[in-house]
């Protein structure tokens, strides 16, 4: 049984993915496309590390992705495109492939390096965990 509240955030998420759908052809590498209002400019300094012959970004704009786990269509705001893209310098070859959840669940299922640090001792030497 689906509560109200999350047939509100489904129709909600439907509602907000579909004029980005619309949206998909544009490019926003072409140069002779105008960016549109809700656009977030990209700032090419910021690219300089991406050596890519096919060109930068101008703006970014709200993508849906599918995750790869659980099927569930999200939306990668533009906002953290900027930051994936130009401050932590990710590829711009790059694009999320996980929701935020799945991500999450991902993230916190591996092992962290200072729990294997016991079963393996020589190999993580230089663990915090070990020098305490």
């Amino acid at each position: 049984m689906t509560s109200q509240r999350s047939k509100e955030a489904h129709a909600l998420a439907r509602r907000i993915a579909t004029p980005i759908k619309c949206r998909a052809p544009i490019d926003p590498t072409d140069p002779e496309v105008t960016p549109p209002p809700d656009a977030v400019p990209a700032d090419r300094a910021e690219l300089a590390h991406n050596n890519n012959d096919g060109g930068l970004p101008r703006f970014y704009l709200d993508t849906v992705v599918v995750c790869r786990d659980c099927g569930k269509e999200e939306i990668w705001p533009a906002e953290r495109q900027k930051w994936w893209y130009e401050v932590a310098k990710g590829n711009i070859n790059a694009t999320a492939v996980r929701c935020r959840a799945c991500r999450h669940k991902r993230k916190h299922s591996r092992p962290s390096e200072c729990c294997l640090s016991h079963c393996f001792p020589a190999r993580f030497s230089n663990c915090f965990a070990m020098r305490v």
